[in-house]
C-alpha cells in the first residue's frame, strides 16, 4: 500500500508538469486595461450661474445727444438640458440653456456750444434675458471632459434714453423714449467639466456672443417734435463675454461602450488634470485711432509697451499622445503709450496728445498639443481677449494772441482674437515650467471721451469725443503651474 501511493503521488506530480509545460506553449492574454471610471453618454439636466458684460455703443446722432459707448455688466443665472455620446475619449453633445439676466449699463454724456446748444443725455441698456443652442465636442479623460461649443444665442434686451437741451434760440426742449427687442448672434465657447461620485458633475464654461448692429425700433415723447413719436436708433453689440459654472446630473448610468474604450495616455508624464499657476512677462504693440468728429487734430498711431504679471488656471486631458486644454488667465498690465505733434493749420498751430492705458488683462483660450518624450509639452492656443483700458487726447490751438484747448478722457472694454504657441515642462512633483508667446488683435472699438472745451470768449463747456480704435499686443511670459494631480506618471517598460 505504501508503494501504491508514493506511485500516485508521483503520477498525480507528473501530470501537473505536463499540464503546464503544454499552458507554456499557449498564447498569453493581454491583461486588460481597467475600464473607464466615468462614461459620459447620456442625457443631463442642470443649473448654472455666472457674470457677463461687455460694450454698447449708441448712435443717436446730435438730435437726442451725443452717441454713447459705454460697459454693461451683471450677474446671471438659469438651466440648461443636453446630451452626450461618448466614442473612445471623443465626446458629442448638444445642449440648450436660458438664463435670466441682469446685464446692465448706463453712460451719461453732455455737450456744449457756447451760447448756442447745451445737450445732457443719459442712455440705459439691460440684458434681461438669455438663451443659447450649440453643438458641444470634447475630450474625455476618466473624470475630466474638456470641450468646445458653437451654436446660437438669443437675447431679450431693454434701451431706455433721456435727453434734455437748452438752444439759445429755441429754447429748452426734452426727450424720453424707450424700446424692447430680441436679437440673435453667433456664439462659440470652452469649459471643463468634472464627473462626482454618483450621476453629478460640476463644470465651468466661457461663452462670447457677437451680436453686431441693430437698430433698434423705439418710442417716447418729446417737447421739439410731434408727440408720441418713434425713432430708430443703431446699437452695437460686438462683443459679449460669458463666465458660467454650474452643476449637472445624468439621468441614466450608461455603460462603457466596449467596442470603443477609451485611449489611454502614453507612458511618462500624464497631463491630464487641474492646474492653477501664475505668470508675468512683457507686452508690445501699437494702436490706431480715429477721432471723431473728423477731423480732429490728434488722429493717427502710436506704440504701446509694459509688463503684466497675474494668475492662470485651467484643465487638461491627455488621450494617447495628444494633450488637449482649456485655460482662463488674468493679468494686470503698465502697457501704455502715448503720442505728442506739432502741425500748422491755416495761420494757427496745432499742438495734439494721444495717450492710451491698460488696468488689466483678461484671456480665454483653447490648447491644443502633444508630449515629447515624458515630461515635455508643446502646445498651440487660440482664444479671446478682454482688456480694460483708459483713453484721453488733448489739443491745443494757438492763433497768433489767442488759443484754445480741448482735453477729454473715458474707459473702454477692448475685446480681441488671441493666438498663441508654448511649451511646458514637467518638474518633480506637481510643479511645471512654461514660456509662451501670444499675438493679440483687438476688434474696432468705438470709444467717448467727456471732459472741457475752453476758449478765451467764454467758461470752459462740456465736451464729448468718440474715438474708434484699433490694437495690436505681442505678449512674452513665463510662468509656474501647480497641478492638483501629480505630473510624472508611471513610466512602464516599452516592448
Amino acid at each position: 500500500m505504501a508503494i501504491t501511493g508514493r506511485f500516485l503521488s508521483t503520477a498525480a506530480f507528473g501530470l501537473a508538469l505536463t499540464q503546464a509545460a503544454s499552458a507554456a506553449d499557449l498564447p498569453v492574454k493581454a491583461v486588460a486595461l481597467a475600464p473607464a471610471a466615468v462614461d459620459w453618454s447620456g442625457v443631463y439636466v442642470g443649473v448654472h450661474a455666472g457674470y457677463g458684460g461687455g460694450m454698447k455703443d449708441w448712435w443717436v446722432g446730435n438730435v437726442f445727444g451725443p452717441n454713447n459707448d459705454y460697459a454693461a455688466s451683471g450677474f446671471l443665472a438659469g438651466g440648461q438640458i443636453g446630451i452626450n455620446k461618448q466614442i473612445a475619449s471623443l465626446v458629442f453633445g448638444l445642449e440648450l440653456d436660458g438664463s435670466w439676466a441682469n446685464i446692465r449699463g448706463s453712460q451719461n454724456m453732455r455737450v456744449e456750444e457756447p451760447f448756442f446748444i447745451d445737450t445732457t443725455a443719459t442712455v440705459t441698456s439691460r440684458i434681461e434675458a438669455l438663451a443659447t443652442a450649440a453643438g458641444r465636442v470634447g475630450l474625455a479623460a476618466d473624470r475630466w471632459l474638456v470641450f468646445a461649443k458653437g451654436g446660437i444665442a438669443g437675447a431679450w434686451e431693454k434701451h431706455s434714453s433721456n435727453a434734455a437741451s437748452n438752444d439759445f434760440f429755441a429754447g429748452t426742449s426734452s426727450s424720453s423714449f424707450s424700446g424692447n427687442e430680441y436679437r440673435w448672434a453667433p456664439m462659440i465657447g470652452l469649459g471643463a467639466e468634472y464627473a462626482l461620485e454618483g450621476n453629478w458633475s460640476v463644470k465651468a464654461e466661457y461663452d462670447y456672443l457677437h451680436f453686431g448692429t441693430r437698430s433698434v425700433r423705439m418710442s417716447g415723447s418729446s417737447t421739439a417734435l410731434p408727440t408720441p413719436f418713434s425713432v430708430d436708433v443703431p446699437i452695437t453689440q460686438d462683443s459679449i463675454h460669458l463666465i458660467k459654472v454650474g452643476a449637472n446630473y445624468r439621468i441614466a448610468d450608461p455603460a462603457v461602450d466596449p467596442k470603443y474604450p477609451p485611449v489611454r495616455a502614453v507612458p511618462g508624464t500624464n497631463w491630464t488634470g487641474g492646474f492653477v499657476g501664475v505668470q508675468g512677462g512683457h507686452g508690445f504693440g501699437r494702436e490706431w485711432r480715429s477721432q471723431a468728429p473728423a477731423p480732429l487734430p490728434g488722429s493717427g498711431s502710436f506704440d504701446v509697451s509694459g509688463w503684466l504679471g497675474g494668475f492662470d488656471g485651467g484643465v487638461n486631458v491627455q488621450s494617447g499622445v495628444f494633450v488637449l486644454g482649456v485655460e482662463g488667465e488674468w493679468m494686470w498690465t503698465g502697457i501704455k503709450g502715448s503720442r505728442s505733434s506739432t502741425f500748422p493749420l491755416g495761420g494757427s498751430t496745432v499742438t495734439s496728445g494721444l495717450n492710451t492705458s491698460t488696468d488689466w488683462l483678461a484671456i480665454a483660450s483653447g490648447r491644443a498639443g502633444f508630449v515629447v518624450g515624458d515630461r515635455l509639452l508643446v502646445y498651440g492656443k487660440a482664444g479671446l481677449a478682454l482688456a480694460n483700458e483708459n483713453h484721453a487726447m488733448n489739443g491745443v490751438e494757438v492763433f497768433g494772441a489767442l488759443s484754445e484747448s480741448l482735453a477729454a478722457s473715458g474707459k473702454a472694454l477692448h475685446s480681441g482674437a488671441v493666438i498663441g504657441t508654448g511649451l511646458e515642462y514637467a518638474l518633480a512633483g506637481n510643479w511645471s515650467v512654461k514660456g509662451e508667446y501670444n499675438y493679440i488683435r483687438m476688434f474696432n472699438q468705438q470709444t467717448s471721451q467727456s471732459g472741457t472745451y475752453s476758449q478765451p470768449l467764454w467758461a470752459p463747456a462740456a465736451a464729448a469725443v468718440n474715438s474708434a480704435i484699433t490694437q495690436d499686443l505681442q505678449l512674452f511670459k513665463l510662468g509656474v503651474n501647480y497641478h492638483f494631480n501629480p505630473l510624472p506618471g508611471a513610466i512602464t517598460a516599452r516592448y
